[in-house]
């Protein structure tokens, strides 16, 4: 499967993203996977720039504190402001997170599948883009894409209406946490009282007069006395 991105030349909103975008094909033809993967994710800091300005978004989106607004959080924001199908904005975490690791991960060394992968990714985005905003019908590389992206016929590029502003929410990148466990017996539980269900009869009632010993004893003491002294 050959791939190219010659559709951009004459696009109206992103024409300025082909010299890049040829790049990383050629890097691929060469071989370069290292550089394929990681000047796809600088290409995409500037496709979300694009879209900050097509939707007009607002570029300082409120922060936690100790956060920085980079590539990560920009995705975020887009994923709260803007109805585009999960699968795209997947696409756009995968090629973030594959440009970081061949960028920051000098022992990574990327095979040709993964780069293919990334250009892959980066192709359907633009695709995507370019299908909503100039109401095109360009073909997708991956089907899967094709028919998320197709289901609404305005390609999912309207803002969500909102009446209110609401204040950005911080979305994590998906991690497996484990949960925690609590285990009861490092706790001082207190135990449940035990109820028979059988009827219990009154303890009163069944108990039964014990007999006094003591002086049983005392008599067979003094017979053994005088038994002994009659003997002598």
């Amino acid at each position: 499967m050959e791939i190219n991105f010659d559709f951009l030349k004459d696009s109206k909103y992103f024409s300025e993203q082909y010299p890049a975008a040829d790049k990383i094909y050629k890097l691929y033809i060469i071989d370069d996977y290292r550089d394929v993967i990681s000047n796809s994710r600088l290409l995409l800091e500037t496709i979300v720039k694009k879209i900050f300005d097509l939707e007009n978004l607002n570029k300082y989106y409120p922060i936690h504190d100790g956060e920085y607004r980079n590539l990560r959080n920009d995705t975020h924001y887009l994923r709260s402001e803007v109805n585009y199908p999960l699968s795209i904005m997947d696409l756009f975490d995968e090629v973030r997170r594959m440009g970081n690791a061949a960028i920051h991960d000098s022992k990574l060394e990327p095979d040709k599948k993964q780069a293919w992968h990334c250009i892959c990714n980066l192709h359907d985005i633009l695709v995507f883009l370019i299908n909503s905003y100039e109401n095109k019908d360009l073909y997708y590389i991956r089907p899967d894409i094709s028919m998320e992206a197709q289901t609404d016929e305005k390609h999912y590029f309207y803002r969500k209406a909102k009446s209110v502003s609401t204040q950005h929410i911080r979305l994590f990148d998906h991690k497996t946490t484990k949960k925690k466990t609590v285990h009861h017996q490092n706790k001082n539980l207190k135990k449940a009282k035990y109820y028979s269900s059988t009827k219990q009869e009154n303890k009163e009632n069944n108990t039964q007069p014990i007999a006094d010993t003591s002086n049983k004893k005392q008599e067979n003491l003094f017979d053994k006395i005088k038994h002994f002294f009659a003997k002598k």
